[in-house]
């Protein structure tokens, strides 16, 4: 945001409910790494903007370290480590707003007095590459655990720093853009950014894509980048307001655990009016209302057609719990329950000769109907 676009700026709903899945994530995210790595870690944005909203709301800044010093719990163990937070942009109004919105998150201590209890602060007018990775040299992040949130909304970050920043021990990154980013793509009419951005020359069978998949295919082929990049597990979704408009955000980690409460963020957040998940991977291209116990139509499509491709059609349901937090938007405890969903209404069979009225364990193998 800069020139004449207005800061602070309006909070659409696709915000909203992104920061609804950072809070989530972040109060799962913060104690597990304070008390893992003796608060030894870094929070970092490249895009922060000006840490509030037109209508008062936080912004990403603010909610991560309200994170921390809103549970004393957790504050009181910093003081064994020294947790970093790194926040970069471009528009100097952000800038100079920010300091000011986070002073009020760490009352009452002031933040200038934040590092004398372990709390390191940077706030620092730059672009995300190449500065976010400079101040995180300068602050000695390296070696570290870095939960790297990468906003980028109209654009993209390249492939060598979400490399860098998988090869760093223990991070993580979240990466938001705008599907119709990848519109510029369609017809190949930049090469050289988009070899930056996907880290190689693939992404450019887009142009023998029908019309109608472009988009599709390439958000696909993105995932596929962050995974090429180092990030062993990676869960992506769409988030889709009542126009039908998206944002595409990517979550990457090296440990599952990191997924398997990543999902757990996103199905325990409260309902943001109009806005709701869908799956880049579903055929059928539904979308899901925010809800605990959510429509599982799309998570039973995808497991009929993992079981097509796999020898003897058949699996485990552990395995089928597997797939579900791998390669879908879904959790592993609510693929159990659709498998066995899927067994009572005939749609899978048993393939290991136990009685059909034998509950359905975790070692169960089931198939597709003959």
């Amino acid at each position: 945001m800069a020139g004449k676009n207005p800061v602070p700026w309006a909070a659409d709903q696709h915000t909203k409910a992104k920061h609804a899945v950072y809070a989530q994530y972040l109060d799962k995210w913060m104690p597990i790494m304070v008390n893992g790595w003796e608060a030894d870690i870094t929070y970092a944005e490249g895009f922060s903007g000006p840490g509030i909203y037109l209508d008062g709301s936080p912004g990403s800044p603010v909610i991560a370290i309200k994170a921390l010093v809103a549970k004393s719990e957790i504050r009181t163990k910093v003081k064994n480590g020294g947790i970093r937070f790194v926040f970069i942009d471009h528009d100097q109004r952000c800038i100079d707003m920010l300091p000011n919105e986070l002073k009020k998150a760490t009352e009452p201590v002031p933040l200038e007095d934040l590092s004398a209890h372990g709390v390191h602060v940077s706030v620092e007018k730059g672009e995300c590459e190449p500065d976010l990775q400079r101040v995180l040299t300068r602050e000695q992040a390296w070696g570290r655990p870095i939960l790297a949130v990468l906003d980028t909304w109209g654009g993209a970050i390249s492939f060598d720093l979400v490399r860098r920043l998988a090869d760093n021990p223990g991070s993580e990154v979240i990466i938001t853009m705008q599907p119709q980013y990848f519109a510029r793509f369609a017809s190949v009419d930049s090469i050289e950014h988009g070899d930056r951005v996907f880290g190689d020359t693939n992404w450019r069978a887009v142009a023998t894509q029908p019309r109608e998949n472009k988009d599709r295919w390439l958000l696909q082929q993105y995932r596929r980048t962050i995974q090429k990049a180092g990030f062993q597990y990676v869960l992506d979704f769409e988030l889709i307001d009542k126009r039908g408009q998206s944002l595409f955000l990517v979550f990457g980690t090296t440990h599952e655990k990191g997924l398997t409460k990543m999902k757990e963020a996103m199905w325990e957040v409260d309902d943001v009016a109009g806005v709701g998940y869908r799956d880049p991977r579903d055929p059928n291209q539904e979308a899901l209302a925010i809800e605990f116990e959510p429509n599982t139509a799309p998570l039973k499509r995808l497991i009929i057609d993992h079981l097509r491709t796999i020898p003897d059609n058949q699996s485990s349901i552990a395995k089928l719990r597997k797939f579900a937090l791998h390669n879908t938007v879904y959790k592993e405890s609510q693929a159990a329950s659709v498998v066995r969903e899927m067994v009572a209404d005939g749609q899978l069979i048993r393939a290991n000769g136990r009685s059909h009225d034998s509950r359905l364990s975790f070692t169960d193998i089931v198939e597709l109907p003959a």
